[in-house]
């Protein structure tokens, strides 16, 4: 009983610590156009992982990182008084 606790308990904590940020698809975030709102953008994309404000604008990041597998994907946005104003390209190779 107690070895298969301890291999849920170390189970679990792989789990956990295998992912890292806010999931995201790059379909979704082609999605994004520039005029969109705040709530617009949310909507598509879910929270950011993080806000940072700049002279600007701000720029809202998506990113999310499998430590499993080593695999990341970033994307973010500028926003201007809540409003997209810039909108990378994506590429179509990007799943």
């Amino acid at each position: 009983m107690r070895i298969s606790r301890f291999f849920a308990v170390v189970a679990l904590a792989l789990a956990l610590s295998g992912c890292a940020g806010t999931s995201f698809s790059y379909d979704d975030a082609r999605k994004v156009q520039v005029g969109m709102t705040e709530e617009q953008v949310t909507q598509i994309m879910g929270p950011p992982y993080s806000v940072v404000s700049r002279a600007d604008g701000q720029m809202w990041i998506w990113s999310h990182a499998n430590g499993m597998t080593g695999a990341s994907r970033v994307i973010s946005f500028r926003l201007v008084d809540g409003k997209v104003v810039e909108v990378p390209a994506i590429p179509t190779s990007f799943k």
